[in-house]
């Protein structure tokens, strides 16, 4: 069973999205648009709905992975998304990355803080992404923000054709605070669709590159990674 808490207003919580496994979701599926199959599920205990997709991005699986984990570019394609950048690196295959998101008027700003580790499967030529909630003392939490919590997995798998990726996605998303669950899983159900579609037409950019992570978890040569600046201090 996954470890719950309950806030001063009295919600359910997941206490550390870290203890998420995959035996934690149930996928149900929602529906099937533009070739993206979108699922839901419930996690036990938590008011929060995780949502999955599914589908094939044409491009190679080393520039999807690529354009996945550019911090540098994350504004140009993700959703709401307007700040992201790599803290610190930890090893090869992992480091700590800040994002901000945008939010509707009268709610505050969210911001996150995650562990992203990439792992190369060369017995099945599969690449896997992973985002955890992380805490780090180089980003400690702002009273302008409120920090929320995310797990997020992407699953990328090469196709017969060179220039075709099998991508599976999924979100499990808390954004803390007061916001009601309806409105937040009302909103994110549209998270599946609208990011596959976001990441299909980036890959289209005839700039995007193999990034050095990338080249070197799966043991290839890559161009020189561009890393965006740090936020001003307020």
């Amino acid at each position: 069973m996954v470890p719950l808490t309950v806030n001063s207003e009295g919600h359910r919580r997941i206490k550390n999205v870290s203890s998420l496994k995959d035996s934690d979701f149930h996928w149900i599926k929602s529906c099937n648009t533009d070739g993206i199959v979108v699922c839901w599920s419930k996690v036990e205990g938590s008011p929060v709905i995780a949502f999955k997709g599914e589908g094939i991005v044409e491009a190679p699986m080393d520039k999807v992975a690529s354009a996945i984990i550019d911090t540098s570019r994350g504004t140009e394609w993700v959703d709401s998304l307007k700040e992201s950048r790599v803290v610190r690196g930890i090893s090869p295959n992992e480091f700590i990355e800040y994002e901000r998101l945008g939010t509707p008027i009268l709610m505050a700003g969210r911001d996150f803080v995650s562990r992203v580790v990439i792992d190369y499967e060369a017995s099945d030529s599969r690449i896997n992404i992973n985002y955890t909630s992380a805490e780090d003392p180089l980003v400690p939490p702002v009273e302008k923000y409120v920090r929320g919590e995310i797990f997020c997995h992407f699953r990328l798998v090469p196709m017969t054709l060179p220039d075709e990726t099998y991508v599976e996605g999924m979100i499990y998303c808390d954004p803390k605070g007061t916001v009601p669950m309806w409105f937040v899983n009302f909103f994110r159900q549209g998270w599946p669709h609208t990011t596959f579609q976001n990441l299909r037409k980036q890959l289209k950019k005839s700039d995007i590159q193999v990034l050095p992570m990338v080249a070197e978890v799966m043991h290839k040569p890559a161009v020189k990674l561009v890393q965006s600046p740090g936020p001003e201090t307020p």
